[in-house]
């Protein structure tokens, strides 16, 4: 399971086989005891396409936050489980991942200052600490979040910039040379309406358009630089407003027309 405090705490809550984390946008509706969240692959045969289940993870809440995090095999067998604490003011102060035998594989422990997370330590399964992350704030915006070594080598710098509508979050290697960079360009409401991304290891941007019906998502559309369609995922609810099925697809030029292939799907089953 992916040390999510070094990518960003809402990356857990997003399914593995999507590149966009949807949750970021799609806030929870009612009051979630704890939901599953079941990957699929998907093959093609005579014709037909199937989904075989891949992972499962289940996530636990008490009072509106995620205490604990279980990863299965399709078997239900756990493979290892994030618990997270927090402290008075409901700030997560840390999440340590376990192995089925309750044996530490890493800890998180994060600081704050005057309610602004300030840092987080990463340590490894000898408790030794091997990466902390600082935050650097202008006010009350997260504008530097530097990646350093255990002997304070910087690893990787991301700066966040905004103006007006948009704002910019740009991946930095060590050498200070771009890797990644999304601009994010908000609706009056504050709903996100489109993301270009630009990666260093590949040629040009990309860009996806967010679709809503009625107040919530229900499309990402990804184009590529010359404004054709290469991929759609499609976001369904359950009755509460919650996301049950993300489906991935991937739209390619096949047998003289353009088809919508259905790469890789999630399930989600909510409790409340």
């Amino acid at each position: 399971m992916k040390k999510i405090l070094t990518v960003g705490f809402l990356a857990l809550i997003s399914s593995s086989l999507f590149a966009i984390n949807v949750f970021k946008y799609v806030p929870f509706e009612g009051s979630v005891k704890s939901y599953s969240q079941t990957d699929y692959s998907i093959a093609s045969r005579y014709g037909n396409f199937f989904r075989t289940p891949e992972l499962k993870v289940v996530h636990i809440y008490e009072n509106g936050k995620e205490v604990e995090s279980s990863e299965y095999t399709p078997r239900d067998v756990l493979i290892n489980k994030i618990i997270s604490t927090y402290d008075s003011k409901g700030n997560l102060i840390e999440q340590k991942c376990v192995n089925e035998d309750s044996e530490l594989i890493w800890k998180n422990v994060i600081t704050y200052k005057n309610g602004k997370k300030t840092e987080i330590s990463e340590f490894d399964k000898n408790n030794k600490e091997i990466t902390r992350t600082i935050f650097t704030y202008n006010g009350d915006f997260l504008c530097d979040e530097s990646l350093y070594d255990s002997e304070g080598a910087l690893i990787s710098k991301t700066i966040y910039k905004k103006e007006n509508n948009q704002e910019t979050v740009s991946n930095y290697f060590s050498d200070g040379s771009l890797d990644t960079e999304e601009v994010i360009t908000y609706s009056d409401d504050g709903s996100v309406e489109s993301i270009v991304r630009f990666s260093s290891i590949s040629d040009g941007s990309e860009t996806d358009i967010f679709r809503y019906t009625d107040g919530k998502l229900t499309e990402v559309t990804t184009y590529n630089q010359d404004k054709q369609v290469i991929n759609r995922l499609v976001i369904k609810y359950d009755s509460v407003g919650n996301i049950s099925r993300l489906s991935d697809y991937e739209v390619l030029k096949k047998f003289g027309t353009t088809v919508n292939e259905l790469a890789a799907q999630t399930d989600f089953v909510f409790e409340y």
